[in-house]
């Protein structure tokens, strides 16, 4: 009986060191796992689209100062960076693009309609106002009843914002009750048919409508950084392809995390940012050349970014496009906002620029002397 007795206890040691040792090793591999920059991922070339203009300074300025590198990324191996005149819609829906940034009120139809993309984070608020004529006796929203007004494509970002800040205001702008006439007018148009008088106000994106402000052709009716019911909205994205973020989550985050930073950077550094955007050809023609005028439109923006902000952009955003006809009205707005949105497990929710220390000294791309 002790014999067995001896022989059990040394069986039941040595099944407790086994499950130790085993519980051992699958710790380690998980911390291996969790450093792992790519968490195991199969190594893959994420292709970046950048534009122009304010919206896109993050993105220039990740790639000017060495934030993706400072993320262990390569480019050409890790990452590509490029610019297209193909809509970013059709370069998703291609398989052509894997991150790009863009307004959410313009996605949110092709996404209704099956494109598949998500959002994983806001990148800033503001860039879009509506002005009226600085002759046109125009000089507050209600005043737009029964007129024109410019818009540079239907159910673009800025005839929706439009439509959602008029109804907000008691405006109609649906079918059935429409009060506004939205007449369509390429971008460069736009600031000409105000001056003409074709129109009564028109809907722009900064810094073309800071620049107009400023040379007294319009004046601001609406300023989606500054006026009250949207400005703490996230208007523009970093948007992902669906099929990338399930295959490379972590690669995507390396991304993502390079972008956010430097968009934080850019809300702490708004006027080095435009110097830098200028003097590296990201934005040549920026503020028509007038540099002045993309710092005053600059300060329209808020570049702190946010996870959670982007989330709740989208609900709202749906919900009230929804009351508006803007899509589908028997879209599910749940479902639509969970499957549009994306948390990526290695990006925070936010990054705030006093904390950002930039990967390569600023001063030298930005053209001038260190104040």
């Amino acid at each position: 009986m002790t014999h067995r007795r001896g022989i059990l206890k040394a069986i039941t040691m040595a099944l407790a060191l086994i499950l130790t040792v085993t519980a051992g090793a699958t710790a380690v591999a998980e911390s291996v796992a969790a450093d792992d920059p790519i968490n195991g991922e199969e190594r893959y070339t994420v292709r970046i689209m950048y534009g122009t203009g304010l919206c896109g300074v993050p993105f220039h300025i990740a790639k000017q100062l060495g934030f993706f590198e400072a993320e262990g990324l390569v480019e050409g191996v890790d990452y590509t960076f490029f610019k297209s005149d193909t809509a970013q819609n059709e370069l998703f829906a291609t398989n052509n693009l894997d991150v790009g940034n863009g307004l959410l009120a313009q996605k949110l139809a092709p996404l209704d309609n099956g494109l598949e993309v998500k959002t994983v984070a806001g990148l800033h608020t503001g860039c879009i106002q509506i002005l009226g004529r600085a002759e046109g006796g125009i000089s507050a929203l209600e005043d737009l009843r029964g007129k024109r007004i410019g818009v540079s494509q239907l159910a673009s970002s800025g005839h929706i914002l439009t439509q959602r800040v008029l109804a907000h205001y008691g405006i109609g702008v649906t079918a059935r009750d429409s009060e506004v006439e939205f007449v369509v007018f390429t971008a460069a148009e736009l600031p000409l048919v105000l001056e003409n008088g074709a129109v009564d106000a028109i809907v722009t994106e900064d810094p073309m409508a800071s620049t107009l402000v400023e040379d007294g052709i319009a004046v601001s009716l609406y300023n989606y950084g500054v006026s009250e019911y949207l400005r703490d909205e996230y208007c523009c994205m970093v948007w992902v392809s669906a099929a990338s973020l399930e295959r490379y989550p972590y690669q995507i985050g390396r991304v993502v995390n390079a972008i956010l930073k430097a968009s934080a950077w850019v809300d702490a550094n708004r006027r080095l940012a435009i110097d830098i955007q200028m003097e590296n050809g990201w934005n040549p023609n920026g503020a028509q050349g007038k540099r002045e005028y993309a710092y005053a439109a600059i300060d329209n923006f808020m570049y702190i970014p946010s996870v959670s902000g982007a989330r709740d952009a989208l609900y709202r955003n749906i919900i009230e496009m929804r009351e508006l006809g803007l899509i589908k009205p028997d879209t599910d707005a749940e479902a639509l906002a969970e499957y549009a949105f994306f948390a990526l497990p290695n990006v925070p929710d936010t990054y705030l620029g006093e904390d950002i220390a930039p990967p390569l000294d600023p001063y030298q791309f930005a053209g001038g002397e260190r104040p």
